[in-house]
């Protein structure tokens, strides 16, 4: 492979480019990009639906743990209902289809950032 692709599909695309990094193959924007790629997978979490909400009343707790969606007339615009949607951790993330965990995709971010700050 040369470069770093747009698109990596598996998890030999991630520790190909994760090799090239480590071994100094690729100039700074290729590095930044690779380390985006790893950065992406640490995006693991969506909202779901937990209870309505009543009129002014505040969610359970802080974003980004909590979020309300507001929901309202198309014709009228008067809000209709506000859910409460809390984060989860997905299971179906990419970063569990690709076989890794969250500590093993942390540790592989920090060796190549070891190496780009290094390499100043």
């Amino acid at each position: 492979m040369i470069g770093v692709p747009r698109v990596l599909r598996t998890r030999q695309d991630y520790e190909n480019v994760r090799a090239g990094v480590l071994e100094g193959r690729y100039g700074a924007q290729e590095r930044a990009r690779a380390l985006a790629h790893w950065q992406a997978l640490l995006s693991r979490h969506r909202y779901v639906f937990d209870r309505e909400l009543a009129e002014g009343e505040a969610p359970d707790g802080p974003e980004p743990d909590y979020t309300v969606l507001v929901l309202r007339d198309e014709e009228t615009d008067a809000v209709t209902a506000r859910q409460q949607r809390v984060r989860i951790e997905d299971p179906k993330a990419r970063i569990f289809k690709l076989g890794y965990s969250v500590p093993e995709v942390e540790a592989a971010i920090s060796d190549m950032e070891g190496v780009i700050n290094g390499a100043g």
